[in-house]
């Protein structure tokens, strides 16, 4: 028969265990607790950083589709009219949308090349199949080709101006007129390679023709 000391120290190292494993059990409650929160916290934050770049995205494509402010080359012909690189029609419904305009050529000859970009300040689409455009009236400066600049040295060039007319069927006709006369000195029909850029177009728009039928 156990003596009364020794049962005193059996229960109480009973009920030290019991307190050790209802202590043991607490913690990892509280342990699993915590890690639930966690990862609760890590899918909530991964959900709004979803959302975040989901709605940067969707922002960049809505700005992007409503219009393109870089210039775009959306067309070039050869000197017969011929299309070289992409959409005639796209140039079109562009023109048609009120998007800015800019266009393209130049020339290599056996020794010198020279390329040109102008802005027009008058288009046209004809029976919806062409496009001719009318570019700022110029006083050109001659071209010093050791040096690769240009002046107004020579006062022959000064007293004429220069414009052209132009289209996507490869046509560029240039006069030189005197500017208070308007008599022309000379005129110049040649064919190039034009490129029509374009920017600015809400793509968003409808393409619709610039007359109303009546």
């Amino acid at each position: 028969m156990a003596k009364p000391g020794e049962l005193y120290r059996s229960n109480l190292n009973f009920f030290a265990c019991l307190l050790t494993s209802l202590a043991d059990r607490q913690n990892r409650i509280e342990a699993e607790k915590f890690k639930s929160l966690h990862r609760l916290n890590q899918n909530h934050m991964n959900r709004i950083f979803i959302s975040l770049v989901l709605a940067i995205v969707i922002c960049s494509c809505n700005q992007t589709e409503q219009s393109n402010s870089n210039w775009l080359a959306v067309y070039k012909n050869d000197k017969q009219g011929n299309t070289i690189a992409g959409s005639k029609q796209e140039l079109i419904n562009a023109i048609r949308k009120g998007a800015s305009i800019r266009i393209g050529w130049g020339a290599k000859g056996k020794n010198h090349s020279i390329e040109h970009l102008s802005d027009p300040i008058w288009l046209a689409i004809l029976e919806e199949k062409e496009v001719i455009a009318h570019l700022d009236p110029q006083m050109l400066s001659a071209i010093d080709w050791e040096k690769y600049t240009a002046h107004y040295a020579d006062t022959t060039l000064v007293k004429n101006m220069w414009r052209v007319v132009l289209d996507t069927q490869g046509n560029f006709d240039a006069i030189w007129y005197h500017p208070i006369t308007q008599k022309i000195i000379e005129r110049r029909p040649q064919n190039h390679t034009i490129t029509w850029f374009i920017k600015n177009i809400d793509l968003n728009t409808k393409v619709q023709p610039l007359y109303v039928d009546e």
